[in-house]
């Protein structure tokens, strides 16, 4: 059978000598992190009776029974002193029903209140609560201790005309005397504390039937003398109960707290006695002794809030039917004055706030101790986890014996009340908000046996709790939320994860599916459209470069990064599905970016694309952008060595890491294989790679092909890219004195043309809306054109990309038309072409392109203006740049070794069909030349993406045909949309 911290795998219903296995074995428990500490198997003894419905009834009579009940009868009369019960009853019971719910919806260990919360709301949020929790009772029990202490020395004391010495050392000699009297009785464990509570309960009952028959003087009547001040006394008599006295006490009467010195109010009067109902937790306090927790902390505990209740009523009633209101508002003390043996109920007083005190101990070193065995501070507290042979945990006993006794050395009653009662009811809020989120979450396996609660119930306590807050102290309860919030934050940040569920993500869950359910994709519309992404990767440790750039270009979308398994499903063991999903969202935690992950299965590369292109995402959040890293030759760099984000450094080899095992880092470095080699076999072909392409296409997704972005530094830019740039213009400088005997003057004045002069110190985002292989087509600005300067403007609109220019490249030609002065220098080009270098540069005596001075062509001015004008209307703050390219338009015209030149849209329109794969590859060479002269320093490129070819035959040459185009380039993506992304329409 399986613990009760771990999934029920197996649950014997017969008996019989064959064991199943053990589910420790096959599944690591879900209650532990692999580095915790499981508590010891103390024997759990307690019954409901004594384990919970006797601590719980002493701790909320306490003193208030005998030394505050007359204060709030005299001061409030009894309507309204009924009403402050039951308004105090009302605020706890709903905590107290939401109690019963958690405690009784799976096993319950040691720590009571702070396990349920911790269990429901995650680590870091139980942790600061059993943090202040464990305070409380601490403080509460130096409360009781110091109350004591206080009624021992009015009883007996010098001052008072006894015979013990008074003063602030005696005092504490007193108090330190009976905590440690407590504390060894805690040592000894549940079983001689369940005896010591049951000789309490016994010395409690006894006072308080004697104070009762105090109310019954025999004769009907007895006199009594009342002390107003040191100077006047005042003798009343005390009646036996008769409607005349209950008709007096009735209505309230507030006066001067002789006590305080200030006028008594109802809320006054209520936080006074809502200090004495804040015990209600001290029967979950012992859930780790108790035999069946599930069973006896609801009725336990409802139990003792409803007995108390009636009790406090009860008395109530009588008081005001026989004590004048003289008598109850002069003498907070009037039980000991009108019976006949004070000194009973002295011992009555004595033994209720002793057992409340010992109540606290007991429950205060049981949270602690389950906060150490949790190690949800760390190995600081380890040493709290020692515990006896019986299991009793007598370090965590002797520390906050320690912590108790350094605060009653404070002496200052009033000043420590205030502060634990604001614990108290933190503490119960937090029970609450763990209640209320669970049902708010709705998950199937939140099903409590105690059904008399709902969500209203816990939200009218949470709110009821903090009110009550407030009402008590307002500065400390305002510190105590901010110590919370402060808690919680370090704890978020320091403290591994528990294994124990997180119901913030049972709420986030609960809510997205509502709200997935109301996007609807009928109503998309241009104007919201944004980039979501469909990032296919096949290794992240050549491709976190792109990763996190692609991070920044989502705009609020959806990113998702696809992998996809080759296999087949039939031939293996389990699905490696699950272990690469793992791995992966450990991967983008270590990136610290923000997408979804999505592994499939499949034959082929191919297959398993179209998988992820059909499934990913739900409902309205689909991707509509396929995004892939450029198919080339080139050596993938290693991230995993050089990213800071899986640097291997004394922090990352901790000592936790060292007990829990690996790192995250070396556990991502073990699982990913570095990157292929130039040589190694690939798992996918040319034809295959632009096949997705094609699919993507098809299925109406736009597409992007990322290139070089081993090359891309990542924010922050301005540094980052200037070095980049010194870089590229040192290897452009190289490849050129390498290969090339000259500079055209296409290469001049091109360069004269275009760059600004402060293009050195900026960081520049450069778009080409424009198909460069179809020269021919350069009159439309299409879909594939729009989309790049969406995206462009998207990525200017991110933070780390804020300070960087973009600018749309227009390339133009400069002349009336291509002369035959053009051709001829072209041709001599196409004659020289076999004598040119591998990095694409032409050479050969220079050509009168310098022309490119003489006045441009009404259409070029036309276009650059309607460009712009199309920029203001978009919104896009972007610089237009013209480009003379005449020249290597001249390549393209002289392929066919002809001199025709287009003379309408209609032979335009037969020209740009299925052309990029007959391109020449003497043109394809001068655009990659004009792109590293106009836009090689610039951070990012943004390129028209032709749809590749109908005749599969020609992929490899389309695909030939992007890599020479773009070959010694920095981070470019070529753009290939298929639908309207951005429109000028408000």
């Amino acid at each position: 059978m399986a613990s009760e911290q771990t999934p029920l795998l197996h649950y014997r219903l017969t008996g019989g000598s064959i064991q199943a296995p053990d589910a420790s074995a096959l599944l690591r428990p879900t209650g532990t992190s692999g580095c915790d500490v499981k508590p010891a198997d103390s024997p759990r003894r307690l019954g409901t009776l004594f384990g919970v419905v006797v601590p719980t009834m002493l701790s909320m009579f306490s003193v208030v029974l005998f030394l505050r009940l007359g204060f709030v009868v005299g001061q409030a009369g009894l309507l309204q002193g009924m009403a402050i019960f039951f308004l105090a009853y009302f605020v706890i019971g709903l905590t107290v029903l939401s109690v019963c719910a958690i405690s009784t919806n799976g096993a319950i260990h040691g720590g009571g209140a702070y396990y349920m919360i911790s269990r429901a709301l995650g680590p870091e949020f139980g942790g600061s609560v059993g943090l202040l929790f464990f305070l409380a009772n601490v403080g509460s029990s130096s409360v009781y201790l110091l109350g004591l202490v206080e009624s021992v020395v009015m009883d007996f004391g010098q001052q008072y005309g006894g015979a013990l010495p008074t003063g602030y050392w005696p005092e504490v000699g007193y108090g330190s005397a009976f905590l440690l009297l407590l504390m060894l009785i805690c040592q000894f464990g549940a079983a001689f504390y369940t005896r010591a509570i049951f000789l309490v309960l016994l010395m409690v009952t006894v006072t308080y039937g004697a104070a009762i028959a105090s109310l019954f003087p025999s004769g009907g009547e007895r006199s009594v003398v009342v002390v107003l001040n040191s100077s006047m006394h005042l003798n009343v008599t005390v009646h036996a109960p008769n409607l005349g006295t209950l008709r007096h006490n009735l209505d309230s009467h507030y006066i001067v707290d002789y006590t305080t010195g200030e006028v008594a109010t109802f809320f006054s009067v209520f936080a006074v006695m809502f200090n004495g109902c804040t015990g209600i937790m001290a029967g979950s306090n012992m859930s780790g002794e108790l035999k069946d927790p599930s069973r006896s902390i609801p009725r336990g505990t409802l139990t003792g809030v409803a007995f108390t209740y009636c009790i406090y009523n009860l008395t109530a009633f009588l008081v005001s039917s026989s004590c004048p209101r003289l008598l109850l508002q002069y003498d907070y003390g009037f039980l000991r004055t009108i019976s006949p043996v004070p000194l009973l109920v002295s011992l009555g007083v004595y033994a209720a706030a002793s057992s409340a005190s010992l109540s606290c101990l007991i429950g205060a070193s049981r949270v602690l101790y389950a906060l150490a065995c949790d190690r949800i501070f760390g190995h600081i507290l380890s040493p709290l986890t020692m515990t006896s042979r019986s299991g009793n945990p007598w370090v965590a006993v002797l520390f906050t014996w320690f912590l108790v006794q350094c605060i009653s050395f404070s002496g200052k009653l009033n000043s420590i009340a205030g502060i634990v009662t604001t614990c108290f009811l933190l503490t119960y809020a937090s029970v609450n908000l763990a209640c209320l989120a669970m049902e708010w979450a709705s998950a199937p396996n939140f099903r409590p046996t105690f059904r008399l609660f709902s969500w209203h119930t816990c939200l009218v306590g949470l709110l009821g709790n903090v009110a009550m807050m407030f009402m008590v102290n307002p500065l400390i309860a305002l510190i105590s939320l901010v110590a919370l919030s402060i808690f919680t934050v370090f704890l978020h940040y320091q403290t591994p994860d528990m294994g124990w569920g997180f119901i913030s993500q049972a709420l986030i869950y609960h809510q997205v599916r509502k709200y997935l359910l109301k996007l609807d994709v009928r109503k998309e519309h241009v104007k919201f459209w944004r980039p979501q992404i469909l990032l296919l990767v096949a290794n992240p440790r050549g491709a976190c470069g792109l990763i996190r750039f692609l991070n920044h270009l989502k705009k609020g979308g959806l990113y998702v990064l696809g992998h996809v398994v080759i296999g087949n499903l039939d031939t293996m063991p389990y699905d490696p599905v699950q272990t690469e999903s793992s791995s992966w969202l450990a991967l983008i935690d270590q990136l610290d970016v923000k997408a979804f992950v999505e592994v499939t299965l499949a034959a082929s590369v191919r297959e398993g694309a179209q998988h992820l292109l059909r499934i990913a995402g739900l409902g309205g959040m689909k991707p509509n952008t396929l995004v892939m890293g450029f198919y080339d030759d080139a050596q993938s760099h290693d991230w995993f060595l050089s990213d800071r984000a899986f640097a291997d450094d004394a922090e990352n080899r901790s000592h936790e890491a060292s007990v829990c095992g690996p790192t995250p880092v070396q556990q991502l470095r073990t699982h990913f294989s570095p990157p292929r080699g130039a040589e190694a076999v690939r798992l996918l072909c040319e034809s295959e790679y632009v096949a997705i392409i094609n699919d993507a296409i098809k299925m109406g997704r736009n597409v992007c092909l990322a290139r070089s972005f081993h090359r891309y530094p990542g924010p922050p830019l301005q540094k980052r890219f200037r070095s980049l740039r010194r870089g590229e213009t040192s290897l452009q400088s190289t490849t050129r004195s390498d290969g090339e005997t000259g500079t055209s003057d296409l290469e001049t004045g091109a360069s004269f043309s275009v760059l600004d002069e402060d293009d050195d110190a900026s960081v520049t985002i450069d778009v080409w809306p424009l198909d460069l292989l179809r020269p021919d087509a350069a009159f439309y600005l299409d879909v594939c054109g729009l989309l790049a300067l969406q995206l462009a403007c998207v990525l200017g609109m991110v933070p780390a990309w804020r300070g960087a220019r973009l600018r749309v490249l227009l390339p133009v030609e400069m002349f009336s038309g291509v002369g035959r002065k053009s051709l001829d220098n072209a041709s001599g080009r196409l004659d020289n072409a076999t004598g040119q270098t591998d990095n694409g540069e032409l050479g050969g005596p220079g050509t009168e392109a310098s022309a490119s001075f003489l006045p441009l062509r009404d259409g070029v001015r036309e276009a650059e203006a309607s460009l712009r004008k199309l920029l203001s209307g978009l919104r896009i703050c972007a610089t237009v740049r013209t480009i003379p390219w005449d020249d290597v338009v001249a390549l393209h015209w002289c392929r066919s070794n002809c001199g025709w030149t287009p003379d309408s849209v209609e032979d335009v329109a037969k020209t740009i069909r299925g052309v990029p794969e007959k391109v020449y590859a003497p043109y394809v060479d001068a655009v990659n030349g004009l792109l590293r002269r106009t836009s090689g320093a610039a951070a990012i490129r943004l390129l028209y993406l032709p749809r590749p070819p109908s005749d599969q035959r020609m992929y490899p040459a389309y695909l030939q045909r992007l890599h020479q185009m773009t070959r010694h380039l920095g981070p470019t993506l070529f753009v290939h949309g298929v639908d309207h992304v951005t429109c000028t329409d408000l």
